[in-house]
């Protein structure tokens, strides 16, 4: 399989997160790609590769070993789980699994928050708006504030879901190191300590994506 890949998208994060709790870091070949800043506002010279396997111009893009292209993170996921045995990382249609489900999205609203800001952040000051930031930022602090303590306690056993909450924490510090979302959430924070700890995020640790 390979992966198109860059150090500092959290979708990335989450599905190379799903990648080592798998046990698939073997059978997936990662292949870097470059992003300019203009990403933010401007259609960018797209790697032919990458572009053929992905149309959205999104990373992360995963090629199967048959030739299937998926341009989409919880999908990726969703289909390394199950290449890996390991179905029960992705939550299932019960009752009982409702509210992680319910996490799981929180927890991707946040993440394409900080994307929408990120890509705010990076226009010329002139035509910035510090209004589209904030609100992007309250829409964050929602999310982190309706995360399920309860559920997010339960990772002994792992889901997307716990891993998408996490990954959303550490974008923050690794993007809007300023923003300090952990004096209002003493149990989010003190669960994040803890949960920072697994390989399969020690090892997946954002990084700047090289410019061309």
């Amino acid at each position: 399989m390979q992966l198109f890949w860059t150090p500092a998208s959290p979708f990335v994060r989450k599905v190379m997160a799903v990648v080592h709790e798998t046990g698939l870091s073997e059978q997936v070949e990662i292949v870097p790609t470059v992003w300019p800043h203009e990403w933010a506002t401007q259609t960018v010279s797209f790697d032919p590769a990458f572009i053929a396997a992905n149309p959205v111009g999104r990373i992360p893009a995963l090629v199967t070993e048959s030739g299937i292209a998926f341009c989409e993170s919880n999908l990726i996921c969703r289909y390394l789980a199950a290449k890996g045995g390991k179905p029960e990382l992705i939550p299932g249609d019960t009752d009982a699994d409702l509210p992680l489900m319910r996490l799981w999205g929180l927890g991707d609203g946040a993440i394409e928050a900080m994307i929408a800001a990120r890509a705010e952040s990076l226009r010329s000051g002139a035509e910035r708006s510090s209004e589209f930031i904030r609100k992007q930022m309250d829409r964050i602090g929602r999310c982190f504030d309706s995360f399920d303590f309860n559920k997010l306690q339960e990772f002994r056993q792992p889901t997307i879901a716990h891993l998408t909450a996490a990954i959303a924490c550490g974008y923050m510090d690794f993007r809007f190191p300023d923003e300090d979302w952990r004096t209002k959430r003493p149990q989010l924070a003190d669960w994040y300590e803890q949960f920072s700890r697994r390989q399969s995020m020690m090892i997946t640790r954002p990084a700047e994506t090289p410019q061309r």
